[in-house]
């Protein structure tokens, strides 16, 4: 994140999915996470890796015909 803070982005379904990418934020003080869908925190992650966040999910989920990531199988 831009801010320096940790956060993973859990990939669930197809870009054109608007929960497609969730943004998975660590909650303060050990408190609940926070869950924020990719195109609401935008301003808060490096262009180049929202470039690897959707490049990524269209491998996983996308019809494009780029090869899947090796830990996922064909469906």
């Amino acid at each position: 994140m831009l801010d320096n803070r940790q956060a993973n982005i859990v990939l669930v379904g197809a870009r054109q999915n608007p929960k497609g990418a969730i943004v998975v934020l660590p909650g303060e003080a050990g408190g609940a996470v926070q869950t924020l869908p990719l195109s609401m925190a935008l301003n808060l992650i490096h262009p180049a890796h929202v470039i690897e966040i959707l490049c990524m999910q269209e491998r996983a989920f996308g019809g494009s015909g780029l090869p899947k990531p090796p830990d996922i199988g064909e469906s």
